[in-house]
């Protein structure tokens, strides 16, 4: 017991932090990455793909802010489905939230030298990475209450210049880009759409990460819901007008290319000498880097978490003697995200984290609902509205949207089932005969366990 007293982490967070955080981790999916599914979709499409996965992403925030009031744990996913489901499902859904903001991180690296590069071309994407991930490695490493007291400042500064870019170009919004001038609104019907989906789920991809971040918040059970709401309905406001506006001013065609998105946008419109195309493609900056370190903070709490119930080398969940920040969670994943930078294209990788994601949202809609009917006397300081349609109508959409990356790439759909293969058979083989029960999500599994034999 007192082993596991010396990896608890510090509380510090309030409302107002989780949704900075919330939001920070998200946010560079306005200015990079959702572009890549237009090709296939066009702009109704993905408009049509951003209210599908907005739902999806909605409803699961109500269900994963009960089961954070809950279960307040550093786990948070895999927490969740440990307790509903036993030690694998947690297991998996753990590597299914590590491969997620493992591959993310590298993704938003390469969105980061995208934008730098289109102010200085002579830099290195590489290199661009490699300090955004050494400098985010040393401010993680300080501790949880610094983190978020810059990441607030990123992000007022990114939806600021995301603001003024929807006021500078509204008006200049030209219908054809939007929808065309005769050709199908949708390019490829249906299967535009699915295949746009992943891509569209880049808009709220990250979300989901902050019941991880209870054993750090002052009060879980009052504050968690309340950053995670305010998110998730910040967020779905700005993915409506971010396409909209992006894509009005360039047309797809432009768009479904970009590396820049919202510059290119504006230099598509204006010239490339535009002060605001100048000012987003600097100062923009902060947007990306806001989820970078936000994704950076979310694979270092995960792996903290499985790496402390024994699920991945317990060395993993070591301490800052003095910080109290889990410091090698933070530094080796970051540097297996470096080398996956320099090795893999970005609309690749993000094929593997949204599979990875989609992997923890079926499970975690799935907790919701097996918790309510196994254990229905859990405390639950907030209980899911309409229970039981809206965990349900997400956890109908995860499924969908699991196979429309078969569409996107079968190549690295296969990759991602045989990781998921090989983390089955690490399981068995090893993991599964050093869990630590003394864990507090596996201690909370243990008592389940016994008072259901009981």
């Amino acid at each position: 017991m007192e082993e596991t007293k010396n990896l608890e982490l510090k509380k510090t967070l309030t409302p107002f932090h989780l949704w900075v955080i919330g939001v920070g981790i998200v946010i560079s999916g306005n200015y990079f990455g959702w572009n890549f599914g237009l090709a296939e979709s066009g702009y109704v499409g993905m408009l049509i793909a951003v209210a599908v996965m907005g739902i999806m992403y909605w409803f699961m925030c109500l269900g994963i802010s009960e089961l954070s009031t809950a279960l307040p744990h550093a786990g948070g996913p895999y927490s969740f489905a440990r307790r509903a489901m036993g030690p694998l499902a947690g297991y998996l859904t753990g590597i299914g939230v590590t491969l997620e903001y493992l591959i993310a991180a590298p993704v938003v690296a390469i969105g980061i030298g995208g934008y730098i590069n289109f102010l200085f071309p002579s830099v290195n994407t590489i290199i661009a990475a490699a300090f955004m991930y050494i400098f985010f490695m040393i401010i993680h490493i300080i501790g949880i209450k610094e983190y978020a007291t810059l990441e607030a400042i990123f992000v007022f500064i990114a939806l600021a210049l995301l603001v003024l870019m929807y006021f500078v170009g509204f008006p200049q919004i030209k219908i054809e880009n939007l929808l065309g001038t005769g050709e199908a609104l949708i390019p490829n019907g249906f299967k535009g759409i699915w295949a746009a989906l992943p891509y569209a789920m880049w808009l709220f991809l990250a979300i989901e990460m902050l019941p991880m971040l209870s054993e750090e918040t002052r009060n879980p059970k009052k504050d968690m819901p309340k950053g995670i709401i305010s998110g998730i309905t910040t967020l779905l406001i700005l993915s409506v007008i971010t396409t909209t506006v992006a894509i009005g001013l360039a047309g797809i065609e432009h768009m479904s290319t970009a590396t820049d998105p919202l510059p290119a946008a504006l230099a598509a419109a204006f010239g490339n000498t535009y002060w605001l195309a100048q000012i987003l493609a600097s100062v923009g900056l902060v947007g990306l880097i806001a989820s970078f370190s936000g994704v950076m903070l979310a694979y270092s709490r995960q792996i903290f978490a499985l790496s402390r119930a024994g699920y991945l080398p317990p060395i993993l969940a070591s301490l800052h003697k003095t910080r109290r920040t889990p410091y090698l969670a933070i530094i080796l994943p970051g540097i297996v995200g470096l080398v996956l930078v320099m090795l893999f294209n970005p609309d690749d990788l993000i094929l593997i984290s949204t599979f990875g994601a989609l992997v923890s949202y079926i499970s975690m809609n799935l907790s919701v609902l097996i918790l309510r009917k196994k254990e229905p006397n859990l405390p639950r300081a907030y209980k899911t509205p309409l229970f039981p349609i809206t965990p349900i109508v997400s956890l109908v959409l995860a499924v969908i949207s699991i196979f429309a990356s078969v569409f996107a790439n079968i190549t690295f759909f296969t990759i991602s089932i045989g990781i998921f293969i090989v983390a089955i058979i690490y399981y068995y083989a090893w993991a599964r005969y050093r869990i630590n029960t003394d864990a507090p999500e596996e201690r909370m599994g243990d008592e389940t366990a016994v008072a259901t034999e009981k």
